[in-house]
């Protein structure tokens, strides 16, 4: 018995054998971020009352840490495209001769920003402390990360987020102003397998400042296809031409 103790006791006794607050972090970007180039078929669903109102469907084009390109399929957006290089962010509108520049804050659907689906790493954004105490959300215990953005640029400077301690996965994720005020809450759906990785397949966005709070905003991940995406892509001239 006194055999089975010791080295249990010796993993409890030692903080390194538990994950750091980075390492819950990079676990949290893991799932959202789980390929370095790829392109993401999305949909986003404006949810009222149980009740579909409105949808829209987008290819995502993803390198690296710092290049997105968002491009609207099918109804009165087709055609138009969101272009992320860097701390930049354009609109490209058909027709139009210049790109027009928006903030990473812009609406994509409901309660869903470009940041959501093209900008936020928890990792490389944020630092973060861990809760003594575990909490449960939806069934799953759960760890409690506090975070504090890196730069005052983050829409969000203050974040609470629960991670799954058995999967190692998002469950919820907290938003708030500078001034306290919660502004965002994202619940994690549903994840799936793509390549050999897991991958969120689905999160549903509530903004706490709408004043319609019964309004969510679905993001449904339907496809990951690793690929070698040209950097040329990813300026405003390249992503015209795509």
């Amino acid at each position: 018995m006194m055999s089975f103790l010791l080295p249990l006791l010796a993993i409890l006794a030692n903080p390194a054998a538990q994950p750091s607050a980075q390492e819950w972090l990079v676990a949290a970007d893991a799932s959202r971020n789980a390929f370095d180039e790829a392109i993401i078929s999305a949909r986003a669903s404006q949810v009222s009352g149980g009740n579909v109102t409105g949808s829209a469907d987008f290819d995502i084009y993803t390198k690296g840490r710092d290049k997105g390109l968002i491009i609207f399929k099918g109804g009165k957006n087709t055609g138009r495209k969101v272009l992320t290089a860097g701390d930049r962010m354009w609109l490209l509108v058909p027709g139009a001769t210049h790109p027009v520049p928006i903030t990473p804050n812009q609406r994509l659907l409901g309660g869903a920003s470009m940041a959501d689906v093209a900008r936020l790493r928890f990792a490389e954004d944020y630092t973060a402390t861990v809760r003594p105490a575990s909490e449960t959300v939806n069934g799953e215990t759960c760890k409690v990360l506090d975070l504090t953005a890196k730069s005052n640029k983050i829409a969000y400077p203050k974040v609470v987020l629960w991670m799954d301690e058995a999967q190692k996965l998002p469950v919820r994720v907290l938003f708030s102003l500078a001034s306290g005020r919660e502004a965002k809450e994202v619940t994690f759906i549903k994840f799936g397998k793509m390549s050999g990785k897991t991958v969120v397949a689905e999160m549903e966005i509530k903004d706490l400042l709408a004043s319609e709070s019964g309004s969510i905003t679905r993001l449904e991940y339907r496809d990951f296809r690793p690929a070698k995406l040209d950097d040329k892509i990813f300026t405003p001239e390249g992503a015209q031409g795509l």
